[in-house]
């Protein structure tokens, strides 16, 4: 039973967490295990060196440019020890998004990982700021560390000069103390973008207070029963709230044992389940199917998995199927089950559990959320009716990141004063409390005044075992409204009889306006940075492009 949140910050609900669980294995890096003393001493000491030797102070930003490794969880855990701002960005993200965001949010230095360095060494020495660099030997040993050091040497003689840089290794050799910025749950913790699946990404606030009270709500679907032993695979970036918020710090909350990938491998996860006691796990749905296709993920290990998360993306009942078909074989308490959220109400707010699912659906809303369906006057709508997912309570933002309009921007405040996120996504609920999702809201497509969910077509083609990817989009015949649909394949064939087969699939399934007048197959669909697909890109694609063939 993890302790109550009260006006923790992270860092504070960290340690008092391993007060409880003891001095127990807590992150892998190389098969090299390190303790929850060794961690949260660095935790410290990096802590201090932003304190001491940067002046960082309680409501400054600093920006983690960083995919999930040690270091950059060990750098987020020490910014909110004292209070600072940990402004997470996709480090694949341009160098004129890294200048922008550095700016806007008046960030006060940058941490970055060398190997990813090299196109953003000039933008980072435009903007004055120091650059805290880290290495994949930080916390390597051995053959491995030797290995990897001589990688880091050839770069550091090819790749630019930074002019303000310190190695992470370096920094921790301050050894000094720092002034914790005790009980400030209420602070700011981190600001993140969004997916910016419908346009240019925000940047949202949580507060450490809400990521704490997520930790407890989604802590009832499981706990681990060995500290330090049972472990999680980090598969999921820390830049994403899901993987900040429940796959790294609800995990160590639980005393497990941590094993962060800085790029998803299928090869390398299914051999760290077999090496180590892996009992849970969360992804998006791209990585679950290519773990289906690598050969050796089938085993005797996954009767461990006890808790799976699928995010990011809707899946369809028949995907779930084969995929669970592998736990189900060898005895596993664990089922990939979906659920529903994204980050401004700190990344999840309903979903099934092994022990409480409906097929088709999205689950029911965690303990103490408050999720309701809403027309566009703000009211709830019956049982059954779609409309809006808006969600109210602890976990939700402190509101979108601006310079100069109100606090909680983004937020809706209904006559009791209640705050609300309002999803931009449609949904409706059944009569036993269990949500189901309908799509963007601002994906509907029009045709004759009839509503056409995308996502009601993407769900029913998935089920196709020659459909890799699918994605409906409104397109125009003239001046007239259409479904145009983009498809990959799984394999080559006869593209016209693929063609006459989704449009049989769609005729039986729903109404004329629903069946796509354009199917156009591609080889890959385009993805956002955040791996989903990317549909904006694929509804402002026409005939003429390069690859609209």
């Amino acid at each position: 039973m993890l302790p109550p949140v009260e006006d923790l910050n992270c860092y504070e609900y960290l340690k008092t967490c391993t007060g409880i669980y003891g001095d127990v294995d807590m992150m892998q890096h190389f098969g090299v295990r390190y303790k929850r003393s060794a961690i949260l001493r660095d935790v410290n000491a990096m802590a201090a060196y932003f304190q001491n030797e940067l002046g960082l102070k309680r409501g400054d930003v600093y920006t983690l440019f960083m995919t999930t490794t040690v270091q950059g969880i060990i750098c987020f855990y020490a910014l909110n020890e004292i209070g600072v701002i940990a402004n997470i960005v996709h480090p694949m993200m341009s160098t004129d998004f890294l200048r922008e965001t550095l700016a806007d949010v008046h960030a006060k230095g940058v941490m970055i990982l060398d190997i990813l360095s090299k196109d953003h060494v000039k933008t980072i020495n435009d903007s004055g700021l120091p650059c805290l660099v880290c290495c994949s030997s930080d916390y390597s040993s051995g053959l491995k560390r030797a290995g990897t050091m001589a990688g880091e040497r050839i770069a550091k003689a090819v790749f630019p000069k930074f002019n303000n840089a310190t190695y992470y290794r370096d920094a921790l050799k301050t050894l000094k103390t720092c002034t914790p910025a005790a009980h400030s749950g209420a602070d700011i913790a981190v600001y993140l973008n969004g997916g910016g699946t419908t346009g240019k990404s925000k940047t949202i606030k949580l507060t450490g207070t809400a990521i704490n009270e997520l930790v407890q709500r989604v802590s009832d679907l499981d706990e681990i029963h060995i500290p330090g032993e049972e472990a999680e695979v980090i598969v999921l970036p820390m830049f994403h709230c899901f993987g900040l918020c429940v796959a790294i710090h609800m995990a160590l909350c639980n005393s497990a044992r941590i094993i962060p990938m800085m790029q998803f491998d299928a090869k390398l996860f299914t051999k760290l389940m077999r090496q180590n006691l892996v009992v849970g796990f969360g992804g998006i749905p791209l990585m679950f199917a290519k773990l289906m296709r690598d050969k050796h993920f089938d085993g005797p290990w996954l009767k461990n998995i006890r808790l799976m998360f699928c995010g990011g993306d809707d899946v369809s009942d028949a995907f779930l199927d084969e995929f669970n078909g592998y736990f189900e074989k060898w005895g596993a308490v664990g089922r990939l089950r979906q659920g529903y959220g994204l980050t401004e109400i700190g990344s999840v707010c309903c979903t099934n559990s092994n022990t409480d699912y409906r097929p088709g659906s999205i689950g029911k809303a965690l303990r103490g959320v408050t999720v309701e369906i809403w027309d566009d006057d703000h009211k709830r709508v019956p049982n059954g009716t779609v409309g809006e997912i808006c969600v109210s309570g602890p976990t939700i933002m402190a509101g979108y990141y601006t310079q100069d309009g109100p606090e909680d921007l983004g937020l809706y405040t209904d006559e009791n004063g209640e705050k609300w996120v309002l999803s931009g996504d449609l949904g409706y609920q059944d009569d036993d409390g269990y949500f189901f999702f309908a799509g963007r809201k601002k994906r509907v497509i029009i045709i004759s005044g009839y509503n056409v969910y995308p996502n009601d077509i993407e769900k029913k083609l998935s089920d196709l075992p020659w459909i890799k990817d699918v994605c409906a989009v409104q397109g125009w015949q003239g001046d007239r409204s259409i479904v145009r649909l983009y498809a990959s394949l799984k394999e080559s064939g006869d593209e016209e009889a693929y063609r006459e087969e989704i449009r049989r699939v769609c005729e039986d399934s729903f109404s004329k306006f629903y069946v796509p007048r354009e199917i156009v197959f591609l080889k890959e669909l385009p993805q956002t940075p955040l791996m989903k697909v990317d549909f904006m890109k694929l509804t402002q694609m026409r005939p003429g492009d390069a690859v609209y063939k």
